[in-house]
């Protein structure tokens, strides 16, 4: 009796953790949690080929948006559990300060500048709704495109009932307000002005999201897929490959970062941005890119909290956690010391045989 008393429960038992392992997998499937453009071909109004915009065989490797999907969603939850923690590490402390401008209410306290808590909450929901949407929550089925084809420059309106070109202009629909703007086949709305995927030498966007009604949307561009070459930091994170002493941390830029800044915006409809920085008399630029992040975090902490990159790179610096990022720079960690600094991408196979990877 006692045998066959077991086999529903253990029965009952393996259902429940599958029904958890596959509520998990829903939740960290780019495929479930984004209407995916796969579509092949030209462009047309119809979407007989596609709607543009698509992420067939995207990256020179075939990117597997899934993986990058993952490893975005993972690096969130690092980062706020690294907040949950504040308070047992100082190396967190320290990096929260770096990057994200949060203050320690002294040098010996674990606890926040009570100046600072309200940009600690701000950066604890930012982080929160990220896991949240990832769980199915939010936005329901945002478009993921990578390039940025699915919408069309237009100096006409398009009719959002039929889809087709109207005889009114843009800048006669907006009292000369615009001259021109995008148009979306896929959603059959204008959604904007922004300039997109611009690689032209001097400036490169890597990512941009639209949070026009109804066409809520992240574009990773050509270049995110190209530049970086760096589809994820896992190896670096399992310290299979060791991050010498002193290196840079803009020199760990990858796509599941790049992939998290967009999140960033998206979740937030917006309140997050990309924050524009001023050092001495030069131009204006926008907090891109780890030194900028710290630049503003330094300076200017209310701000720090409401900007994309800020969020990508104080994640980033917690993901890799063979190394205190908290200077910008790889300083080892105690337990990390026994590792030689060879160089970037040696892993502890080829260190203990003497021989980079």
């Amino acid at each position: 009796m006692k045998i066959h008393s077991r086999k529903p429960r253990n029965w009952l038992i393996n259902c429940i953790c599958l029904l958890f392992f596959l509520g998990r997998c829903y939740a960290l499937d780019a495929y479930s949690r984004f209407r995916v453009e796969e579509g092949t071909g030209p462009v047309t109004a119809a979407g007989t080929f596609g709607y543009g915009g698509t992420c067939y065989g995207v990256g020179e490797e075939g990117a597997d948006l899934d993986a990058i999907y993952t490893e975005a969603i993972d690096m969130a939850q690092v980062a706020l559990d690294a907040l949950n923690n504040y308070a047992n590490s100082a190396t967190v402390r320290a990096t929260v300060q770096t990057f994200l401008g949060i203050k320690p209410a002294s040098e010996t306290s674990t606890t926040v500048l009570a100046d600072h808590a309200n940009y600690f909450t701000t950066a604890k929901n930012v982080l929160e709704a990220i896991i949240a949407f990832s769980n199915g929550k939010g936005l329901e089925k945002p478009g993921l495109f990578c390039d940025d084809s699915w919408r069309w420059k237009t100096k006409m309106v398009y009719s959002q009932s039929t889809g087709e070109m109207t005889t009114t202009t843009v800048s006669e629909d907006t009292g000369g307000k615009e001259q021109w703007n995008w148009w979306s086949p896929l959603y059959r709305k204008h959604v904007g002005t922004g300039e997109g995927c611009i690689n032209n030498g001097e400036s490169a966007t890597f990512g941009f999201t639209c949070h026009e009604e109804g066409a809520q949307s992240i574009t990773m561009c050509p270049i995110s897929f190209s530049y970086p070459k760096r589809y994820t930091l896992s190896a670096y994170r399992s310290g299979e490959k060791v991050v010498p002493e002193g290196k840079a941390l803009q020199t760990y830029m990858f796509i599941p970062g790049i992939l998290l800044h967009e999140l960033a915006h998206l979740v937030t409809e917006g309140d997050v941005s990309d924050i524009p920085i001023r050092i001495g008399g030069s131009a204006a630029k926008k907090a891109y890119g780890a030194v900028l992040v710290e630049t503003l975090a330094k300076g200017l902490p209310e701000y720090a909290v409401q900007n994309a990159d800020s969020y990508n790179w104080f994640a980033t610096a917690i993901y890799i956690d063979q190394c205190d990022w908290s200077r910008g720079k790889c300083a080892k960690t105690p337990s990390c010391l026994a590792f030689e600094a060879l160089g970037e991408d040696y892993s502890l196979s080829s260190l203990i045989n003497g021989r980079g990877e």
